[in-house]
């Protein structure tokens, strides 16, 4: 840990000298020297977009969740609207117990097995305010050494030039053998705009390097379920000297050059009031271009219409994949293949890809908030990817495939009569590995009633899509597995129905597959060369009553061919909380109870030296409550919260199972802190 402390002194110290910089020039700050009117900010108000060009123009920002209710989510697996399957401690691997299927067509580089502790530029934000922004969160457990430090920032640092990063490391020995993780990752990217904002630059550059043992789980369940041991670390395990390493790294840059300006120059001395109007709302705008409204009348014209923008964008992505093993031999392993090395598995894989794109679309100078009235976009998308694996028979890690693929992507945007919104977009490998795979996807929301008097908004989504094995589908080689498939491209067709009002959302989802890909029992790739579905109806909501506050989801789902999907039929949450303002209003005590719970069922279990959840049709998990108790007391920017998590185990039930062979956390006390700090 101390190279992490290190690094975290030096990120502090660069936040203060970030600090004493003058905020003057921030692009949303109130401008002295302009006569147009400018809006009462908030110092610490502080929004964010997502990293891509588009989204900064097409999107509203969002604010940052600052309350109380959501400070004390110390686990990441417990921020999204499902219940993850893992493995005994955070960090580890992990599977939706919620139905869903890769999103990504063409060549996947992710892990869906870890995809909750990686970030890449899909999950980078580009925070704005007005002062220079920093957060810090620290968590600790209060009996062993288990430790969270996050670190957020972002600002100005030069007129229409945005930084932003994340650093966030995780430690946790775990309480079983072999159990302990180690994660962190960093991302920084950048943005500038030049004064006229007709070009545009950003670049990221992103690594997450994952340090995980891996024990199989414990040998014997009724070790633990029996609670005849206290001590976890002396329950026996599967595998007690198996470590996986993920790290993965990317840099990338994007561009777009707008075709025609934004201003033009006019003999009229009639300035259209939009074109005042549009400045003073435009936060860059304001820096681009001269104040002096009535020279701007003279001269200067705001266009009526634009040709739009071309967009190029560069990545340069690599992971690395490693499995240790001092005992290959162990029983764990031995219904798989024969060995290569019957004394130490070195399974090592490397991907690398340079992926080039290239687009139009019909975007400009003008920022939308989630309305634009028309947009379209076209491109063309290249990559190249290398995979390397270990070849055990040469000793040494060797080129295993060079894929080159092509494909062409489109959507549109259309907004009509201020009450129905509908978009669509589609892809299409046109060469090269995977060709003929395509995901086409649309949407219709339909606004009900009038903005005075709103009753929500319908939805519908669809999504038809082609997508064959991926690339470790397909071939594998390592000391314990091994396998050269050739597949059906599996098609997916999904329906998707929704009601929302206000923070309240119910659904219908179902999804039909045909030659789904899937690992058996047998921990192998495997087809269903058939169709089935997939039925789920969901509500989540989220609800303010005096000084309650309730949260929560729930989800039923069935699959019509349970020998390939195996899913619980019922799981929800439940969140409650009570705000308390105490020491005349100067601080506020803010309590909270959660309660998640899904239906007994056989969850998939987990092969480590994969990565990879599979089938299996003897240990069932479920019908047994997760129960977490947490106070909070909120102090100006400060929140420091106490949190006792699993406390049904107080009752003497040990059934909490979360996967097969892996217990759930054992009740604990976490202490936490989140900070936020301006200058």
């Amino acid at each position: 840990m101390s190279k992490t402390r290190i690094l975290f002194v030096i990120l502090l110290i660069s936040n203060m000298i970030g600090f004493s910089q003058n905020p003057s020039r921030d692009s949303i700050a109130p401008q002295k020297q302009t006569a147009l009117p400018s809006p009462t900010l908030d110092s610490t108000f502080v929004t964010y977009k997502p990293y891509s060009f588009d989204s900064i123009f097409l999107n509203a920002s969002k604010v940052i969740d600052t309350t109380t209710f959501h400070a004390v989510n110390y686990e990441v697996l417990e921020r999204e609207n499902t219940i993850y399957s893992t493995l005994s401690n955070t960090g580890l691997a992990h599977k939706s117990m919620r139905f869903g299927y890769r999103s990504h067509v063409g060549f996947d580089m992710s892990f869906s097995a870890f995809s909750a502790f990686m970030q890449d530029e899909s999950n980078m934000l580009s925070y704005q305010s007005v002062l220079p922004y920093s957060e810090i969160r620290y968590l600790m457990t209060a009996t062993d050494k288990e430790q969270h430090l996050n670190v957020r920032f972002g600002r100005q640092f030069a007129p229409r030039l945005f930084v932003a990063f994340t650093f966030n490391t995780d430690y946790s020995p775990g309480a079983f053998k072999n159990n302990k993780s180690v994660n962190n990752y960093f991302w920084v990217n950048t943005h500038y705009f030049t004064k006229n904002q007709r070009y545009a630059v950003s670049a990221f550059w992103y690594r997450n390097k994952l340090e995980m043992q891996e024990n199989g789980g414990i040998t014997n369940d009724e070790a633990y379920s029996s609670h005849t041991e206290t001590d976890n670390s002396v329950i026996t395990t599967n595998l007690n000297s198996a470590n996986n390493y993920v790290i993965s790294s990317g840099i990338g840059l994007e561009h777009y050059f707008n075709l025609l300006p934004q201003i033009i120059k006019t003999t009229n001395n009639e300035t259209p009031q939009r074109m005042i109007d549009s400045i003073g709302t435009d936060s860059l705008a304001v820096d681009s271009i001269v104040v002096d409204t009535q020279s701007i009348r003279q001269k200067l014209k705001v266009r009526k219409f634009t040709l739009g923008r071309i967009c190029h964008s560069f990545n340069y992505l690599n992971s690395k994949l490693y499995y240790n093993e001092s005992s290959p031999s162990a029983a764990f392993y031995q219904s798989f293949d024969t060995l290569f090395n019957t004394s130490k598995s070195t399974d090592t894989t490397r991907i690398s890809a340079f992926k080039n794109s290239l687009q139009w679309n019909s975007l400009g100078y003008q920022k939308y908030n989630d309305d634009v009235p028309f947009y379209l976009y076209a491109g063309v998308n290249h990559g190249y990817y290398t995979i390397k694996s270990f070849d055990y028979l040469e000793g040494e890690t060797r080129t295993d495939r060079n894929i080159n693929q092509i494909g062409v992507s489109g959507g549109i945007i259309i907004n009509l009569f201020k009450s129905t919104r509908i978009t669509g977009q589609g892809e299409l490998i046109t060469l090269g590995h995977q060709i003929g795979d395509f995901d086409v996807k649309g949407q219709w929301k339909q606004f009900i009633g009038t903005s005075s008097n709103n009753y929500g908004s319908a939805i519908f989504d669809f999504e038809i899509k082609r997508q064959s094995a991926n690339w470790f589908e397909e071939r594998y080689n390592s000391n314990h597995f091994r396998w050269d498939n050739d597949f059906h491209a599996a098609t997916y067709l999904t329906f998707n129905l929704r009601y929302n009002y206000k923070k309240y959302s119910i659904g219908a989802k179902q999804t039909s597959i045909s030659n789904l890909i899937y690992f058996g029992t047998d921990a192998r790739p495997a087809q269903y060369e058939g169709m089935f579905s997939i039925r789920e109806a969901y509500l989540s909501f989220h609800q303010n009553l005096w000084r309650f506050e309730l949260e929560g989801f729930a989800s039923m789902q069935k699959s019509s061919n349970e020998d390939v999907i195996h899913l619980p039929l019922f799981m929800g949450q439940l969140k409650v909380a009570y705000s308390q303002p105490i020491f005349r209003k100067a601080a506020v005590l803010h309590p909270s109870l959660t309660v998640r719970y899904f239906t007994k069922y056989y969850a998939d279990a987990y092969m480590p030296a994969t990565r990879t959840f599979y089938l299996q049709n003897e240990v069932q998990i479920g019908n047994f409550p997760y129960i977490d108790l947490a106070i909070a007391l909120k102090v100006k920017k400060a929140t420091v919260f106490v949190a006792y998590s699993n406390m049904f185990l107080l009752t003497g039930n040990y059934n909490s199972f979360i996967a097969p062979h892996y217990p759930m956390r054992d009740s604990r006390i976490f202490i936490g802190i989140n900070w936020r700090l301006f200058n």
